[in-house]
């Protein structure tokens, strides 16, 4: 009976070991999934006055645009020390259309002009009054006036014609957008079947510099989700440059599941 008691109580201890050892693994997973969920938020889910309060420089239609452009178009800034190669990478062919949305100074919308030609388009879309006046000014200057198009986008869409373009590119432009499913939806209507979404911003990683970590939204894991789940593939980017501080990513547009 000695017996009998004293295994009881060892199977019942050993079942209350293995009970507690379960409940303290649940326990450590609900709290690690609390901590990489914590890591996540906010900067998955920044709200929109972040990229609001950095817009309203671009678009006051008073804004300095010779001081943007001493910013933007300068050596030292790695996109425009690399903006043949860039340009060599987007590979626009004579008579496309491109959209280059967060156009700034138009620094790539007259690149792009001399790629598509005379029988092309290249549609120059910004929210800032001023650059879009600047980018008229220079086209005219390139004798690119009749190629080049502006267009005032607003804070959710791109306000381009549905079906209007080939190739849709964003430079440091992506992490801009208030309303970044309304803005893909507009982009995804406004590319023909096959086009293509080229975006190059910020890659925020752990040992990203400050400048980097004050602009990115989000990692560009969260970019790449947010752009699969708005109706796009990515693709591998044929020759794609190295830009410092900077991903390159190309995206294929798919239709969308009704």
């Amino acid at each position: 009976m000695r017996n009998f008691n004293s295994e009881h109580q060892e199977r019942t201890l050993s079942m209350r070991q293995v009970l507690e050892t379960m409940m303290w693994l649940c326990l450590s997973l609900a709290l690690l999934l609390a901590a990489v969920k914590a890591e996540e938020s906010p900067r998955e889910q920044k709200p929109a006055p972040y990229a609001g309060e950095m817009n309203k420089k671009f678009a006051d239609p008073n804004g300095d645009i010779e001081q943007f452009v001493k910013r933007f178009e300068s050596e030292g800034r790695d996109v425009y020390a690399k903006r043949q190669s860039i340009t060599r990478a987007v590979g626009l062919q004579r008579g496309n259309a491109v959209a280059d949305i967060g156009a700034g100074t138009g620094l790539f919308t007259q690149l792009f002009a001399e790629q598509v030609g005379p029988e092309g388009i290249v549609y120059a879309v910004d929210i800032g009054p001023g650059f879009l006046r600047y980018i008229a000014e220079r086209a005219k200057q390139h004798g690119h006036e009749r190629i080049v198009k502006t267009v005032l986008n607003s804070h959710d869409s791109a306000e381009l014609p549905a079906g209007s373009i080939d190739v849709a590119f964003l430079c440091n432009t992506y992490h801009h957008f208030e309303k970044p499913e309304k803005m893909l939806a507009s982009i995804h209507r406004a590319l023909r079947p096959g086009g293509r979404l080229i975006i190059i911003d910020f890659d925020l990683r752990k040992d990203s510099s400050e400048f980097v970590r004050q602009r990115a939204r989000a990692p560009k894991e969260v970019y790449y989700r947010e752009i699969a789940a708005a109706g796009f593939e990515a693709v591998k980017a044929k020759d794609a440059p190295a830009i410092s501080d900077n991903f390159y990513g190309e995206f294929l547009r798919v239709e969308r599941k009704p």
